[in-house]
């Protein structure tokens, strides 16, 4: 699926609601980059008490983690950025998992940002690295 040794990269704009995925195309040799995935969190829990709520909210953040790690597989670098610390969590995820060890993951925080500013951001981080 690779060609030339290209390295993928890819980019997610995460907080504990959603992840927008951002990708140079696969085989585009471009380099442009456009919004792959948009993913949503399960998370609106109501009721029972504060024990159960949080364990099914850890429990909906592994799954919303475990999701968006599958998608990111095939990348070989991942900048995950967003507000608050949903993007430290989910490096923390994707470094317990063999898949990501050899993956180069960088974070940055970022507030709301419309699709083209997220765009924008990732084709800027990764244009600074190849150069």
């Amino acid at each position: 699926m690779k060609q030339n040794n290209q390295k993928q990269y890819a980019g997610v704009w995460l907080d504990n609601q959603q992840a927008i995925i951002i990708t140079n195309d696969l085989g585009n040799d471009n380099g442009d980059y456009t919004i792959h995935e948009k993913v949503k969190s399960n998370g609106n829990h109501s009721g029972g008490n504060e024990h159960s709520m949080n364990n099914a909210k850890q429990s909906d953040s592994l799954k919303y983690f475990k999701s968006l790690s599958t998608l990111l597989e095939p990348y070989d670098e991942i900048l995950i950025f967003g507000p608050g610390k949903s993007q430290e969590q989910f490096q923390n995820h994707l470094q317990e998992n063999a898949q990501f060890k050899s993956k180069k993951i960088t974070i940055d925080s970022a507030n709301q940002l419309t699709d083209p500013q997220m765009i924008a951001k990732v084709r800027e981080f990764f244009k600074s690295r190849q150069s």
